[in-house]
């Protein structure tokens, strides 16, 4: 997995789930980083995401071409994510 934003934006992010002891932030993380595993030479890249605690992300490939695109949404209270959910949840999800 390769961090594309600054490495303060992701610490903050990972320190902030630890500080409310969530564990949904890992499971994604984890989640991408066995797609990485998974794909044909892929890596994940993460970047900023302008809603809170967030950060957007993307497939690429050896050859430079790009893959799956999304985000790895925080949904707080407020939700600020701008990401539409079926069931009102709290902590990180994936969206593609």
């Amino acid at each position: 997995m390769k961090i594309c934003c600054s490495q303060e934006h992701y610490d903050k992010v990972v320190q902030y789930a630890n500080s409310i002891q969530d564990r949904t932030l890992q499971n994604c993380l984890e989640r991408l980083q066995q797609w990485e595993k998974n794909g044909q030479g892929c890596e994940i890249e993460l970047y900023y995401d302008s809603a809170p605690y967030s950060f957007g992300f993307c497939e690429r490939y050896a050859d430079g071409k790009i893959g799956i695109v999304g985000g790895l949404l925080y949904h707080g209270s407020p939700d600020r994510s701008f990401a539409v959910t079926l069931d009102r949840f709290h902590g990180w999800s994936i969206h593609t």
